[in-house]
């Protein structure tokens, strides 16, 4: 399965604090995803909003949405990250805290009928595998 990670960013002190940590989780979820076989789904394409001074993405947590292209074999996936959340994160968001949000909007995005039909119980799995073995090494190096 091909996957895409995208970021917009609510302002420019927001892609400062998430790019990097988006830009090393793409190859990761990617991998991770590859030899995923749905029928009925050949690429996830997910775009990530976070929130910053310009546009806050407001609401009470993350939020997704999703919309399915049958023909295309696509499943469109955006989610939306609150300013609050990403100040939380820090002055340097993590993968460790980008993935966290990914796999949050995921499990809560809301499918039609169509996509509710496309086993994605194997597509969340390796995603959690992803966060694990990004959490991981953070967790060793923290010491004894």
């Amino acid at each position: 399965m091909n996957v895409t990670l995208n970021g917009r960013m609510g302002g420019p002190e927001t892609g400062v604090r998430c790019l990097a940590a988006i830009v090393m989780l793409r190859p990761k979820l990617k991998a991770a995803l590859a030899p995923l076989a749905v029928p009925g789904l050949a690429t996830l394409d997910i775009t990530l909003w976070l929130g910053g001074s310009i546009s806050a993405c407001a609401g009470p947590g993350v939020e997704a949405s999703a919309k399915y292209y049958a023909k295309k074999e696509t499943l469109d996936v955006v989610i939306s990250v609150p300013r609050a959340e990403v100040d939380a994160m820090g002055d340097a968001a993590t993968p460790e805290a980008i993935a966290a949000c990914v796999a949050q909007g995921l499990e809560q995005m809301p499918l039609s009928a169509a996509a509710r039909a496309l086993d994605l119980q194997a597509m969340r799995e390796a995603i959690r595998e992803v966060i694990c073995e990004v959490i991981q090494p953070v967790s060793h190096q923290a010491g004894p």
